[in-house]
């Protein structure tokens, strides 16, 4: 594994991990971060079960870091759970009209990851086809 991989796992694995931590010990403030309101017990287990989500592939990327062939798995997820927000991310904007600015800073963020993520599988694909 190169070095941008262990890098860019790094990274990956320290946010997540610190969301998806902070969401599960702390979900009413993460409420207040994104303006839901905890109106019931039902509220607080979903905002616990999407941040168990983030902490979870946090603790994916780090163990990318250390079992190489985890890493493409890990990449891959990414891809999907990202490339999924953006989507309903676009799709809430052509429903509501509505595109705040912390929005399209989300938005962004995702499309980082989700470019970074793809870079790193088609270097790998590359470079397993070399190497053949």
């Amino acid at each position: 594994m190169g070095k941008a991989d262990k890098i860019i796992l790094l990274i990956l694995a320290i946010e997540h991990l610190g969301f998806g931590f902070y969401g599960l010990y702390a979900p009413g403030s993460i409420a207040n971060l994104t303006g839901y309101e905890l109106a019931s017990t039902f509220a607080f287990s979903e905002i616990r079960a999407h941040y168990a989500l983030f902490a979870i592939i946090g603790l994916m990327a780090l163990f990318s870091i250390f079992y190489k062939k985890l890493a493409k798995q890990t990449y891959i997820i990414y891809i999907i759970i990202f490339g999924s927000f953006i989507i309903g991310r676009i799709l809430n904007y052509f429903l509501t009209g509505d595109l705040a600015n912390s929005i399209i800073f989300v938005i962004v963020a995702e499309f980082i990851v989700v470019v970074l993520c793809i870079w790193r599988l088609l270097v790998k694909e590359i470079s397993e086809d070399i190497s053949k």
